[in-house]
């Protein structure tokens, strides 16, 4: 998966999203769910990492923590993300 790639934070290859709508849809949950459930460091995080393409040492050291707390939280986020998205189905 590519870092900038949103479908493969939110669509990895063994997911079952059925249709291109669904996916489509499933997106427009997903951004909700990022502004407005998970937390302002889950989000920055997010950001960082996926839009900015940013190594996990270059976001611990900009954010002044380590890298093992970059990852956990990316990996909380994308799990939360996942988790919402199940519930409607959509995963």
């Amino acid at each position: 998966m590519k870092k900038n790639d949103w479908s493969g934070l939110l669509f990895p290859e063994e997911s079952q999203v059925p249709s291109r709508g669904s996916r489509r849809f499933a997106r427009y949950i997903a951004k909700n769910i990022i502004k407005n459930e998970l937390s302002p460091r889950q989000k920055q995080i997010l950001v960082l990492y996926y839009k900015e393409q940013k190594t996990m040492p270059e976001i611990a050291a900009a954010l002044g923590i380590t890298t093992s707390t970059v990852s956990r939280t990316r990996k909380r986020a994308c799990t939360s993300i996942q988790k919402k998205l199940q519930s409607y189905g959509l995963y």
